[in-house]
């Protein structure tokens, strides 16, 4: 008998320092998880969150050496975003040709910078509903914040809301029309400059002087340049803000030009104009044209 129990208990042993050895094994790999795994899992999660998910264009740069290679809008629901960086004078074309092909040629900047525009807009009334909800913001979120505040000169969200906005196409390309004089001023085919936008810089790489007179317009690299400079100073300027707070209210072409008059010297007359201008030509049926999908994508913003 003594040899089976003495058998038995040493069976006892091993199996109690297999049990002692599989628990220390599972502890060990449990604090491997822990530490390594699904602490780096936690971080990933974390991080991956830790974004802005935006939709942008990606332009197709044009340099002109013909305004017959100004290739023309032919489906409004589908323009391509075309952005020409060096343009020529329209002059040379009859008058309907020489209107069909300059907004050809300004109008896919335009419906690119509202599309940036609409796009940073709604990220802001996330982070506004977010906010309004006591969430917490992200840190990608506060600074895309941050970084508006400051190109938009505000303090706080209402105010950020009501300069990030666009205006209808229409009213643009009407003011681009009467400041290029429909793409055949000199401003416009040496400098990009669509909407008669004055300089007081010193730096002369980008500035040309106006014929007999001190005065400076702007350079631009291309035109859509010009049409975002063109935006910050409505969306900014204090002369436009009750155009802005109309804006907010219509999107009506014929009453927002009312309020543009400060524009212009020419006041009410400069008004009068654009509204012609947009009835003569309806540019109104511009107002809801869009962008070729296949040139928009999905940025990453961290």
């Amino acid at each position: 008998m003594k040899p089976k129990i003495s058998e038995y208990l040493k069976s006892l042993k091993i199996r109690e320092l297999t049990v002692v050895t599989l628990l220390i094994f599972l502890y060990v790999g449990y604090l491997y998880y822990k530490v390594f795994i699904f602490t780096n899992d936690t971080q990933t999660t974390k991080e991956e969150e830790n974004y802005i998910l935006i939709e942008r264009v990606k332009p197709i740069y044009i340099s002109l050496t013909t305004p017959y290679g100004i290739p023309p809008v032919e489906n409004c629901d589908m323009v391509n975003p075309y952005v020409y960086t060096k343009v020529v004078s329209l002059k040379s074309l009859p008058v309907k040709e020489r209107k069909k092909r300059f907004i050809s040629l300004i109008l896919p900047s335009i419906l690119i910078e509202n599309f940036k525009i609409e796009q940073n807009r709604k990220v802001v009334l996330k982070i506004k509903e977010k906010i309004e909800n006591n969430q917490e913001l992200l840190p990608v979120e506060e600074k895309f914040l941050y970084d508006l505040f400051e190109e938009y000169r505000v303090e706080n969200i209402g105010d950020l809301l009501k300069r990030l906005n666009t205006s209808p196409v229409s009213i643009i390309l009407a003011q681009a029309a009467i400041e290029s004089g429909w793409g055949t001023s000199r401003f416009f085919v040496e400098a990009n400059n669509v909407f008669g936008v004055w300089t007081f810089k010193k730096d002369g790489n980008y500035k040309i002087k106006a014929k007999n007179s001190n005065a400076y317009l702007k350079v631009y690299n291309n035109i859509l340049e010009a049409v975002d400079d063109y935006y910050y100073s409505i969306n900014i300027g204090w002369a436009y803000e009750n155009f802005r707070l109309v804006r907010l209210q219509t999107d009506d072409p014929l009453l927002l030009t009312n309020h543009l008059e400060k524009y212009s010297i020419l006041r009410k007359v400069y008004v009068q104009r654009l509204k012609s201008i947009i009835v003569a030509n309806n540019l109104q049926k511009y107002d809801n044209c869009n962008l070729n999908p296949d040139f928009i994508y999905t940025d990453i913003l961290k």
